[in-house]
């Protein structure tokens, strides 16, 4: 195995203590030992049937833009909402959409340091430390663009990184020499191309559809905050030609995906998205790949992960199976890692590495009891939150959540406060919003609280 066998170290590596990760409810905790090559799973065992790898890697993020009866309240984003979990001053995404369409974020990098700093308050986190970053490149080389500069900076953060990356590489080499045989070469076989991804050497990979269409997914993602109609138009029916593909790639399914593909090419290139970079280089890799061509794939955690979960189905041993997927899982993440964040932002086209520094801060509808627990698409039922926060909370107890963040009673507040300013100066009936809202709002928040929040609501 060429991949960091020699055993890449670091000062202070020789014990690592890693954090808690949360798994289908239970909490584990790895100790990982260079030393004696031992790992140890503390405070209860996990049953790896339980984990859901091959059904969770490619998750489809919670989003608000199906709510069919949140028309009125959204209008309100224009008027400087703060999020009732954060206080943060939320950002309007008509806003972003109108810079998104007006190509700012290709033009020289001056000009689109100005956008970021307008909302400089709003943006915390990865998202403004990579503002900052830019900023002090774009004293350097104005005229250039954020992803130009941000391809600069590319081999830094790509060598931090791969240190981050290295010792659990390492650690599961180590571990792979328990596999029997049949794993164990299959296990060479996945980290040969992991090598060559980290190393952007182009690969053989067989075509996947359930990749395809999470990427496809995420792409619409996109463009659904453009409130461009045609591209969204487009996208639907780009959506609805890839649940043809078969979900398996062999020799009786491969000439159905090559068919949809095509379709799906031909779509593209006579649509208003032709030129859009994301869809063509899904497009041309998904087509490489079902035509057996090696192409160039950038290391993906989720995706290793995946992998390596679909390697390890069936192991006899599912001591040595929990004890891999448990160390794969420390790979570095972008909501955690600012390399890792950097790197998976560093590929993509100037507008979605725009859009994707603002979209944390963009105002969303929330339900405040949880859509996926029964919560109504009803006014009442209706909060708004940062699209980051609304992700992060799901369909986490209200009560579990107020113990997680303890100044939501406070910023849940300032939301309501904010909502009496906009009535008073008469914006609700400029929407025809009734002012019950407000009551709805407060007595929501104590029922979901269960009588811990009671809001102030003197208007």
């Amino acid at each position: 195995m060429p991949i960091y066998n020699s055993g890449v170290e670091r000062k202070g590596l020789k014990y690592m203590r890693v954090q808690p990760i949360s798994l289908n409810g239970g909490r584990y905790l790895l100790n990982l030992n260079n030393s004696d090559n031992k790992i140890q799973v503390n405070n209860g065992s996990l049953n790896i049937t339980d984990l859901n790898l091959l059904n969770s890697v490619y998750p489809v993020m919670f989003t608000s833009a199906s709510i069919q009866n949140a028309t009125k309240l959204r209008q309100l984003f224009a008027h400087n909402l703060i999020c009732m979990y954060s206080g943060v001053t939320m950002i309007d995404p008509k806003s972003v959409a109108r810079l998104v369409r007006s190509g700012i974020f290709s033009r020289p990098s001056s000009e689109s340091v100005k956008v970021f700093k307008q909302y400089e308050n709003s943006i915390f986190g990865m998202e403004k430390r990579l503002i900052e970053l830019l900023e002090q490149r774009s004293l350097i080389s104005p005229n250039k663009n954020i992803q130009e500069l941000m391809q600069e900076l590319e081999p830094v953060y790509k060598r931090r990184l791969r240190r981050r990356q290295a010792p659990v590489f390492h650690l599961l080499n180590i571990e792979s020499q328990r596999l029997p045989k049949k794993y164990k070469i299959k296990y060479n076989q996945l980290m040969d191309i992991t090598e060559k991804k980290l190393n952007e050497r182009p690969v053989l990979i067989p075509f996947s559809s359930t990749e395809f269409k999470y990427k496809l997914s995420k792409i619409r993602e996109t463009l659904l905050n453009t409130n461009d109609l045609k591209a969204k138009k487009v996208i639907n029916k780009m959506i609805k030609e890839s649940k043809k593909l078969a979900n398996s790639t062999n020799k009786n399914t491969i000439e159905n995906q090559r068919k949809v593909i095509g379709m799906l090419d031909w779509i593209l290139k006579k649509s208003v998205l032709k030129d859009n970079e994301e869809l063509k280089s899904l497009i041309d890799n998904s087509k490489s790949r079902l035509f057996n061509e090696k192409t160039i794939i950038p290391f993906s955690r989720k995706a290793f992960i995946y992998d390596l979960a679909k390697l390890l189905d069936g192991l006899p041993s599912q001591r040595i199976q929990e004890r891999m997927l448990l160390l794969a899982q420390h790979l570095p993440t972008s909501s955690e890692s600012f390399s890792a964040f950097f790197m998976k932002l560093a590929a993509e086209p100037p507008e979605k590495i725009g859009f994707r520094i603002l979209w944390p801060a963009v105002a969303s509808i929330e339900h405040i009891h949880p859509r996926s627990c029964g919560g109504a698409d009803l006014m009442s039922n209706f909060g708004v939150a940062t699209t980051k926060i609304n992700s992060e909370r799901k369909s986490i107890d209200f009560v579990s959540w107020i113990k997680l963040h303890p100044d939501v009673p406070q910023h849940c507040q300032e939301y309501l406060d904010r909502m009496i300013e906009l009535y008073k100066q008469g914006v609700f009936a400029k929407y025809n919003i009734s002012p019950k809202y407000l009551k709805d709002f407060a007595n929501a928040i104590e029922k979901e609280s269960r009588n811990i929040v009671k809001l102030k609501c003197d208007y």
